[in-house]
Parts: C-alpha cells; sequence; structure tokens
C-alpha cells in the first residue's frame, strides 16, 4: 500500500441464508471461502477473494445474538426483503490520521477463522456505515496476512478485479470527504434515491454485476 492511503477492500453482500448465498455464488463461478463467526455478533461470514479486494457474504447465525446488538439488527433490517448490499470498506495503513480527520472513532474488532485463528483489525467509521450505506468505513488489518483479500482463491470463472461500484450518495459533499483520494472504481450512479447499487466484477466471461 506504500503511497496508497485508501483502497477499497470489501463490499459487503447482506444475505437471509448463509449456505443457500454460497451455493448461488457458487453456480456464478465464485470460489467461496469459509471466513468464520463475529463472536458474540450472531453473525457469519463467507469470503470471495478478488485481486486485493474481497466479497464478503455476511449472514445471521444466530439471531437470539444478532438481536441484541446494533449489527446484527442492522444486517436483520437490510435482509428482511432479501440479499442486499449492506456496506463497503476502505483499507488502509492510516486509520488514526483517517478518523481524526473525519472526526470519528476507531474501534478493534475481531473474528474467528474456521481453523481457530483470531483475527483482528481497527475499524472506524463502522456505526455511520450502518445508517448509511453510501457511506465506506475504515479498516487497518492488525497482520496484512491475515487480510482476507490474501486469501489464496482459484475462481472458476477467472474473477480477478472489481471494475465498478455504482453508489447514489445520500450527502454528495459528505460522501466526497469520505472518499477523498481513494483507489476506487467509483461510478455515481442515477438511481432515484440513495444507495449502494451494485458492484461489478471482472471475469474471463465478461463484467459480471452483483446486486445481492
Amino acid at each position: 500500500m506504500m503511497g496508497v492511503v485508501l483502497v477499497l477492500s470489501q463490499v459487503i453482500v447482506g444475505v437471509r441464508d448463509l449456505h443457500d448465498a454460497t451455493s448461488r455464488f457458487r453456480q456464478l463461478g465464485f470460489d467461496v471461502l469459509d471466513g468464520g463467526v463475529h463472536p458474540g455478533l450472531g453473525t457469519a461470514n463467507r469470503v470471495i477473494p478478488i485481486g486485493t479486494q474481497y466479497l464478503e457474504l455476511l449472514g445471521v447465525v444466530s439471531p437470539e445474538q444478532a438481536q441484541d446488538n446494533q449489527y446484527g439488527r442492522a444486517l436483520m433490517r437490510a435482509t428482511a426483503q432479501g440479499d442486499c448490499l449492506v456496506r463497503w470498506s476502505l483499507r488502509t495503513d492510516t486509520i488514526d490520521e483517517v478518523a481524526m480527520r473525519l472526526g470519528i472513532c476507531v474501534e478493534h474488532r475481531r473474528r474467528v477463522r474456521p481453523d481457530g485463528e483470531l483475527l483482528t483489525w481497527r475499524a472506524a467509521g463502522l456505526d455511520l456505515a450502518l445508517a448509511d450505506a453510501t457511506l465506506p468505513f475504515f479498516m487497518q488489518w492488525d497482520h496484512d496476512q491475515q487480510y482476507p483479500g490474501m486469501m489464496a482463491a482459484a475462481h472458476p470463472n477467472g474473477a480477478r478485479r472489481v471494475t465498478a461500484l455504482a453508489v447514489t450518495p445520500r450527502d454528495p459533499a459528505r460522501f466526497r470527504d469520505w472518499t477523498e483520494g481513494a483507489d476506487v472504481p467509483l461510478r455515481i450512479s442515477n438511481e432515484p434515491k440513495p444507495g449502494l447499487w451494485r458492484v461489478v466484477v471482472e471475469t474471463d466471461r465478461g463484467e459480471l454485476p452483483i446486486t445481492g
């Protein structure tokens, strides 16, 4: 990440059923890896590494736990009508500086991988992203080798990079502040209402748009 402060890290697909979503994305030609569980949050994920970014399939695995925290409740609300894009993030190695510039707090986060390894990182702006999916949140991994985008994957469809992320900002001025200097293939959508509309992946079969 030399010379780049912010790069596209992940696009999160909220799903009602992780097993069904995994099967669907495998049918699209993706290699889908088990990411593990988020302790105490009632959620778990699957990871689709694409180049230096990744798609994350995020689902509730314990409704009782999920109902007791804002992250789980937000996911259940977002997916009440079906699978959809729920959030996206920017990766940085200067998260404290980013947080200071935007006036947001940095928090420690963790996830347990299926092999038992504890993954740790810091995040900023996640609360705001829960309320407004058009704004990215920010992540800095404690150990670069744990970054999910670095996981080995062999996609039958030849997926190799994200070519577009279509967003209609809720607050264009704030959106510009949040994404200032970011290396992201953004497309400002002309949809009539704010939202995170689609992510486009380059594959051997051409560009593949994903909406949920």
